[in-house]
């Protein structure tokens, strides 16, 4: 059962952190893409009226028909934006008033246009020219065909060609946190790993986060391998693994945990208390649609989230919600208002299709909590 007191309590706490917000320094790196969001039509009424493909199981049947066969499935591009991992996690801790960087492939040797609203707000370096993702959404989720193009060239050469040691030292340890994003599609991200292994001294200060980014495509020798990575770096300084359901189940698979995550307020705060034990690492956080749960250390929480069951966007709501956690762990928010940070993040954007500011977060909090919040 949703704890209104407890809503409006956590907005409130929220508020009161913008200050420290602002003198936080948040590095997120190293991918970057052209996100085109794209509807599947059903049927069409004229050149300009159609009714799209609504959820992904039917969806799947319109191509399972044709099995066979052959089918043409029209394909309406609706927006193109910017995309990434980073970039968008990026967009919403710097919502929240942190001193954001982003490092990542947004256009070389100029910045693309689609980035141009990430450099309003967050310093941006660039190192090479971003993939493209054609991003088809539908209620109950979303279908992401990316096209990696140069995404793949981003390695540590890359960055000591562009940006080299020195500044890239600089980058991280003037950072109070470090965001790791997309593992699984930035195959080379094991080297880069390694040198963050090598740079960082005992008992450093800034805190990493790591996205894997549906580890499905990658072997579970890769998986097992960059899951060593973490908990090696966690050996100097505190990591914290960023999950969402689907990918706390494959991880879990990895690690032999027996229990499958379930999709509740317990069970996504058990799923996370178990894999931080299992890996012994600071703290994993995991996200489901409806609920998000954490372990940071011995604190740990879940929560029901504002779901919205008619989102605007939904492609880059996990990122939203990671800067928005992200955000309240550099701000000294408790495990429990740091998700609900998170998960106010996300329902703000899914609802207008933006980042949200700090304002934006609390505000549409206040609202869930005085019942007014629509969807």
């Amino acid at each position: 059962m949703i704890d209104t007191k407890d809503i409006i309590r956590a907005a409130d706490a929220i508020a009161a952190r913008k200050a420290v917000m602002r003198t936080k320094k948040f590095l997120v790196g190293f991918d970057g893409f052209v996100d085109e969001i794209i509807h599947a039509v059903a049927t069409r009424k004229n050149n300009h009226e159609y009714q799209r493909i609504e959820t992904i199981t039917e969806f799947a049947g319109r191509i399972a028909s044709a099995a066979g066969k052959s089918a043409n499935i029209e394909l309406v591009p609706v927006l193109e934006k910017l995309g990434g991992n980073g970039p968008l996690m990026a967009m919403a801790a710097a919502g929240m008033g942190a001193q954001v960087t982003c490092i990542g492939m947004l256009g070389y040797p100029e910045l693309h246009p689609v980035f141009k609203p990430l450099k309003s707000i967050c310093k941006v370096v660039s190192v090479g020219i971003p993939g493209h993702t054609d991003a088809l959404e539908f209620h109950d989720g979303k279908l992401m065909l990316g096209k990696l193009n140069t995404i793949k060239d981003m390695c540590w050469q890359r960055l000591l060609e562009v940006v080299g040691e020195p500044v890239m030292r600089e980058l991280f340890f003037l950072s109070d946190m470090v965001a790791c994003t997309n593992w699984t599609m930035l195959t080379e991200m094991e080297e880069i790993i390694e040198n963050m292994i090598r740079m960082v001294p005992e008992g450093c200060k800034v805190k990493f986060f790591f996205d894997l980014a549906d580890p499905e495509k990658r072997s579970r020798s890769d998986l097992a391998r960059v899951l060593d990575q973490i908990q090696a770096l966690n050996r100097k300084t505190e990591v914290i693994l960023g999950l969402n359901l689907r990918e706390a189940e494959q991880v879990s698979e990895v690690l032999g945990i027996k229990e499958k995550p379930e999709e509740s307020v317990k069970g996504v705060e058990a799923t996370a208390i178990r894999m931080r034990e299992n890996l012994g690492i600071s703290g994993v956080v995991v996200h489901a649609i409806k609920y998000a749960g954490a372990c940071i250390g011995k604190d740990s929480a879940g929560i029901e989230g504002p779901y919205c069951p008619s989102p605007k966007l939904s492609t880059g709501a996990g990122d939203h919600f990671n800067g928005g956690f992200c955000g309240g762990i550099m701000a000294d928010l408790s495990v429990l208002d740091a998700l609900y940070s998170g998960v106010g993040a996300s329902g703000w954007y899914v609802r207008n299709g933006r980042s949200p500011t700090s304002e934006d977060i609390v505000g549409l909090l206040r609202g869930w909590g005085a019942g007014t919040l629509k969807d």
